[in-house]
């Protein structure tokens, strides 16, 4: 065995300076057309990509990208490849056996195997996230179908879920190409997802909620909404919580998982609705007429009213007045302090006119009633004060 091991170094080491020098010319010569091969190819590249830069900056980013991230990796592959094979090379020259022909051979074709998993998964993962982009890209030319940090949210989700599966997928071609059993892993995952699945249902449901509250856009931040019972205004929305804060001061936080129903009461015009009464004897026709033009000033004053408020006429007929009813469109979140301003406007402009708004009032009746026992006695006693 010894021998064989000083052969071996015998065989490697030059026998003369002259030899030596050779092999070190020739060594140079390999890192110089390695690096000749490597810098024409990146500008070979280079050309290309940016000529794929300014289409796509013309005609639109999808397949402009997809070439530009193909170009990219093959500059990689080949600079890495290039070094490898002078790498070889100068092994070769300086006698030194790394490894056999055939098991050159077989890792050359494992290397082009997991590049080439590498690289379609890399495609596959770009051409996804700018899909992606692109379909949000068009949702914000809509005219903001979905608010902007809302999208923002959703598009980083979206692209996150797509890279890992992508490249898990790859991973498990990977483990596969160097002969890993791939189906105990994938059963182990399973069993341990399952594990997880049932110790964490609570925020699976919290944050799967949260995406489609995000993705069907049912509040935005700042909208006026009740949404499991709580009232307020929307402060942030997240994957797996909702922070509404009440009008008294509160802030709520609020699993998404617990959000089965919502009322926005900023989506679309609103009505501010003013119910007032007036007495019975009052004309009603006269405190109509009254109330129509106090209408027609808010219009003109109150910017929040889109349209001139109506008066619907007499909507009930209580114990102790006569109700009639105004609506008036609004602005999504002014329709409450329309409402206030109006019945005060109502009540101003009545008082001017002198039209009653009752208040509940009763009016007792007294009456004797006497018995015919009562009665006799009664008059028996007045015939004796008058003999007397």
């Amino acid at each position: 065995m010894s021998e064989i091991i000083s052969q071996k170094i015998t065989e490697m080491l030059p026998t003369s300076l002259d030899e030596l020098a050779v092999r070190l010319l020739w060594s140079l010569l390999v890192l110089a057309a390695a690096f000749v091969a490597v810098k024409t190819v990146n500008a070979i590249l280079n050309r290309a990509i940016e000529r794929e830069r300014q289409k796509s900056a013309e005609a639109g980013p999808m397949a402009g990208s997809l070439l530009i991230s193909l170009g990219m990796l093959v500059r990689t592959v080949f600079l890495y490849g290039a070094v490898f094979t002078a790498a070889v090379v100068i092994l070769e020259i300086f006698r030194v056996e790394v490894v056999s022909a055939a098991d050159l051979k077989n890792m050359g074709l494992i290397a082009l195997k997991v590049i080439g998993v590498v690289v379609a998964a890399r495609l596959a993962a770009r051409f996804g996230r700018t899909a992606i982009t692109q379909t949000f890209a068009r949702k914000e030319l809509q005219k903001g179908l979905i608010e902007d940090r809302r999208a923002q949210t959703l598009e980083s989700l979206l692209k996150n879920g797509v890279t890992y599966l992508i490249f898990f997928l790859a991973g498990l071609m990977v483990l596969q190409i160097f002969n890993v059993n791939t189906s105990a892993i994938l059963a182990s995952a399973g069993i341990l997802g399952l594990a997880v699945g049932f110790g964490a249902q609570n925020l699976v449901r919290d944050v799967i909620s949260g995406f489609f509250i995000i993705f069907e856009d049912q509040f935005a931040v700042g909208d006026y909404v009740e949404a499991a019972g709580v009232v307020g205004v929307v402060e942030e929305i997240g994957l797996r919580t909702c922070k509404i804060r009440r009008w008294t001061g509160q802030l709520q936080i609020i699993p998404n998982g617990e959000i089965s129903k919502v009322t926005n009461y900023n989506r679309g015009r609103m009505m501010a609705l003013a119910v007032v009464g007036i007495a019975y004897e009052e004309d009603i026709d006269r405190a109509i007429e009254v109330l129509r033009r106090e209408c027609e000033a808010a219009h003109r004053e109150i910017p929040a009213i889109v349209e001139v408020p109506v008066v619907q006429g007499v909507v009930a007929l209580e114990d102790f007045a006569v109700k009639i009813r105004a609506v008036a469109m609004t602005v999504p979140g002014e329709q409450w302090a329309v409402e206030r301003e109006l019945l005060r406007r109502f009540k101003n402009a009545l008082d001017r006119e002198g039209i009653e708004i009752p208040y509940p009032r009763r009016v007792i009746t007294y009456r004797e009633e006497y018995s015919r026992e009562e009665q006799s006695q009664n008059t028996a006693s007045a015939q004796e004060k008058g003999t007397v």
